[in-house]
């Protein structure tokens, strides 16, 4: 039987480090990948959608312990992050795989490298 984590024992930095796996892995599923190919596949939709939902609850999650996240780190999308997240989420039923494919190769990419900076000046700050 596994321990359940407590959210009050996880810090910013683990966080954000959810974040990054998440990217990672997203950008591992789609990185052989065409449009057409990635459509036909419901377990890569699958794989994507669900570390999109985990890039949005990290997100939900530094709101919380980071009240000053927006204007700290004002280039990073969090709003739409979070947004997208409560999209797949609650509207599970009518999910827009092209905007899905768009975000994973257009976006993610981008979003992993705000959120390794990130990481990197945390871990600079804490040395």
């Amino acid at each position: 039987m596994t321990s359940e984590i407590d959210k009050s024992d996880l810090r910013a930095p683990d966080y954000f480090g959810h974040m990054l796996q998440a990217c990672d892995r997203i950008l591992q599923y789609t990185a052989e990948m065409t449009r057409d190919r990635f459509m036909a596949d419901s377990l890569v939709q699958d794989a994507v959608l669900r570390n999109v939902e985990i890039l949005g609850e990290a997100t939900n999650n530094l709101f919380q312990c980071v009240p000053q996240l927006e204007s700290t780190y004002p280039d990073v999308p969090w709003i739409d992050i979070y947004g997208m997240r409560n999209r797949i989420a609650h509207g599970y039923f009518f999910i827009n795989h092209e905007l899905v494919w768009t975000v994973a190769v257009e976006q993610i990419p981008e979003l992993r490298r705000q959120i390794f900076q990130i990481l990197e000046s945390l871990n600079t700050k804490s040395k």
